[in-house]
């Protein structure tokens, strides 16, 4: 209570001195400390913002090289379609089908056939035994 009738005593500046460094190097302190929390939340919130929209980018091109893949099938099977398409329309290519389905050959023109392997009769020796001794 005297203290506050009479004032504060006076410190002398070496006091004072001592009593600044600690209040900056506690102020020092606690700035670092804030600084490293308020680092730890931005990389915290930049990431939950960031991450999934990165795992989203990542899916999305990995569907875009599959849609990609798929395009270049489909573009492969529509030409070789077209290709069967163009030989479709040739009335000479509906022709030569007619006439080799059905055996038969234009005035003048000579047929030569050769037999496949799916065409020859393969004979056994058992199959030829029972021939001859017929």
């Amino acid at each position: 209570m005297f203290k506050l009738l009479f004032g504060r005593r006076r410190r002398s500046i070496s006091e004072l001195e001592t009593i600044q460094q600690e209040r900056s190097s506690a102020v020092r302190r606690v700035l670092c400390i804030m600084g490293l929390i308020f680092l730890a939340l931005v990389a915290f919130l930049g990431s939950m913002l960031v991450l999934p929209a990165w795992l989203e980018l990542q899916s999305l091109r990995q569907q875009k090289d599959s849609m990609q893949r798929r395009l270049l099938r489909a573009e492969d099977e529509e030409e070789a379609a077209h290709s069967r398409y163009i030989w479709m329309m040739d009335p000479e290519y509906f022709e030569q089908i007619a006439r080799d389905r059905a055996n038969q050959a234009k005035a003048g023109e000579t047929v030569i056939r050769r037999p496949t392997p799916a065409h020859r009769i393969l004979s056994s020796p058992a199959s030829r035994d029972n021939s001859s001794g017929n």
